[in-house]
């Protein structure tokens, strides 16, 4: 009796399971889905309802696959632009979603400054502030879906951010933003909107745009660094902390304008020298040219202290220190050219990672 009532029991399920396939099958060819990520059309003024992991669970095969697709997973090794990518705003954010419970930085990629030629970005955008400014998103979507703000290109977006760490109810919701504030890319008009920023009585807000215009690299943002700075009439120059000058890196454009500050010789000048390094062979030559004209060993060694570690050991570097040991009569420059020597010798003597010696 046991061993029927068993078999009736396996019956009962393989039927069960029988039809369940069917009807589920029936339902994707159909193209019903049950768990379609929610648009918010921009009129609309609310926030994209968060997925829930149950409904990830149970969302049909095809949907799944569509969105690994749109989001640049599977074998494709070029990650196309979002405004090529997705044919309007409902499924660029479906994708967004998806990116942000993953945080995959594929999709992050494609919605890097998407640029003036994506007709559905308005709206696309509106849906992602509204979400980032719900309360009740989870904290890591939030996150992602803020550095889409930060990295979008957009002077709007950004402001977006500015007031959202100026209204944060607590200092963590405060930080997640200004953590996606410095990541923040664009071109002068963001720039601008960060510089806005360096007034502020709040320190979240001050120290996260400098760091957003310190990766910018532009001229326009090394004169508001180089304003802000003696404003403050802080010698450090926030390098303690990681950022403005002496970690901003100069495009070509700024370079002669960071050899300039490097030229005054005033308390501002050491780290701008340490930008002038950041920029590679051109501007560390620049730096020993400027070192074999002075006359001031002690100003020399001044503007040159801790500035090894920004040195970039590229092709051209050891022939450069070289040239300087040779021909350079700047008692703080053949130092440094010494010291750049001597480095270069201890990477190539430094034992592989197979325990081999590097030749």
């Amino acid at each position: 009796m046991k061993k029927v009532l068993s078999l009736l029991v396996v019956i009962g399920v393989i039927g069960a399971g029988w039809w369940f396939y069917n009807n589920n099958n029936a339902s994707i060819e159909n193209g019903a889905s049950t768990t379609q990520p929610t648009f918010v059309d921009s009129s609309s003024g609310g926030a994209p309802a968060p997925e829930t992991e149950s409904a990830s669970q149970g969302a049909p095969r095809d949907t799944l696959i569509n969105s690994m697709s749109n989001s640049g997973a599977g074998e494709m090794d070029e990650v196309k632009p979002a405004a090529e990518a997705y044919a309007n705003a409902e499924d660029a954010l479906a994708a967004a979603m998806k990116g942000a419970k993953d945080f995959d930085d594929s999709i992050l990629e494609q919605f890097t400054e998407p640029g003036p030629d994506c007709s559905w970005c308005p709206a696309f955008y509106k849906s992602i502030q509204d979400f980032v400014m719900n309360p009740s998103s989870p904290q890591d979507q939030k996150s992602y879906m803020a550095e889409i703000l930060a990295i979008s290109g957009r002077a709007e977006n950004v402001q977006t951010l500015v007031d959202a760490i100026k209204n944060a109810p607590n200092a963590n919701e405060a930080d997640l933003f200004a953590e996606a504030l410095e990541l923040t890319l664009g071109k002068d008009e963001v720039v601008k909107v960060l510089g806005e920023q360096l007034s502020t009585t709040n320190d979240t807000l001050r120290e996260a745009s400098v760091a957003a215009i310190t990766n910018q690299g532009t001229r326009q943002a090394a004169e508001i660094l180089a304003k802000h700075v003696q404003e403050r009439n802080d010698p450090d120059a926030y390098y303690s902390v990681g950022i403005g000058p002496g970690e901003f890196i100069p495009d070509e454009e700024a370079l002669p304008f960071v050899q300039e500050q490097v030229q005054k010789r005033d308390q501002y000048s050491a780290a701008w020298a340490k930008s002038l390094v950041n920029a590679g062979l051109p501007g560390l030559q620049s730096l020993f040219e400027q070192l074999e004209n002075s006359n001031n060993p002690e100003s020399d060694r001044a503007l040159i202290k801790d500035i090894l570690d920004h040195v970039n050991y590229e092709d051209g570097i050891k022939e450069l220190a070289d040239n300087v040991i040779a021909n350079n009569k700047n008692p703080a420059g053949i130092e440094l050219a010494n010291q750049i020597k001597s480095e270069i010798s201890q990477q190539e003597n430094e034992p592989a990672q197979d325990g081999s010696v590097e030749q």
